[in-house]
């Protein structure tokens, strides 16, 4: 059954606020028309229409990826696919991209926004859309409360490179601690612990062109 959902604030599809369900999280039936039977079973993320370029719906680490799958598989079922660290135990994950589309990779950062691959329809999927799931300390749960505003990813400070490389901050002009913090998802505090050697004693007064350690 297809069904609307609308004013989505955190949406992973660019532009809009609206999409179509084709198949919701949980328990279901559906005929696989590729190989012509049915197949049951429990779905672990949501089905989505509504467009055509995947974004992050959330600031984060790219913690996984897949570009190479070309058309129908079941042995590469979740098809093309980035896989987003976004600290606190959550995690989305985003199934089904399109052949050679995603543009970010393993141990990239990425902002809610930001596109990362296509729409497309790879892998275990007999038609184009997106798989959208969510994970909680490893566990999959229902992501649509969290595309119907009911429930919210938090912003956290315990995300962490990948690749552990230090992140160098080049202060610009109308920078602030918050503005800052706010982009990697941890707070002014934090940032002006690491930095609190060349800030000095007012974390308010930081400088153009200051390298600060993230």
């Amino acid at each position: 059954m297809r069904y609307k959902m609308n004013n989505i604030k955190h949406c992973p599809i660019k532009g809009v606020t609206a999409v179509t369900v084709t198949s919701k999280f949980g328990p279901r039936r559906f005929y696989n028309r590729v190989e012509e039977k049915y197949e049951s079973g429990h779905h672990n993320g949501i089905d989505i229409i509504g467009g055509d370029t995947i974004v992050a719906a959330y600031d984060g680490v790219v913690t996984k990826t897949r570009n190479g799958v070309k058309g129908y598989s079941t042995k590469n079922s979740c098809g093309n696919y980035v896989t987003i660290d976004h600290g606190n135990g959550y995690t989305t994950v985003y199934y089904h991209l399109k052949l050679d589309s995603i543009k970010v990779k393993k141990g990239d950062r990425v902002i809610a926004g930001q596109e990362i691959g296509l729409m497309g329809n790879t892998g275990h999927s007999i038609s184009k859309h997106l798989h959208y799931g969510i994970k909680r300390n490893n566990v999959w749960i229902n992501p649509e409360p969290f595309l119907n505003n009911t429930k919210n990813i938090e912003n956290t400070s315990n995300i962490k490179e990948t690749n552990n490389k230090e992140i160098i901050y080049v202060v610009k002009k109308g920078d602030n601690l918050t503005k800052i913090a706010k982009k990697y998802n941890t707070t002014w505090k934090a940032i002006y612990k690491k930095n609190k050697e060349l800030i000095g004693d007012n974390p308010n007064l930081i400088l153009v062109g200051w390298k600060l350690k993230i």
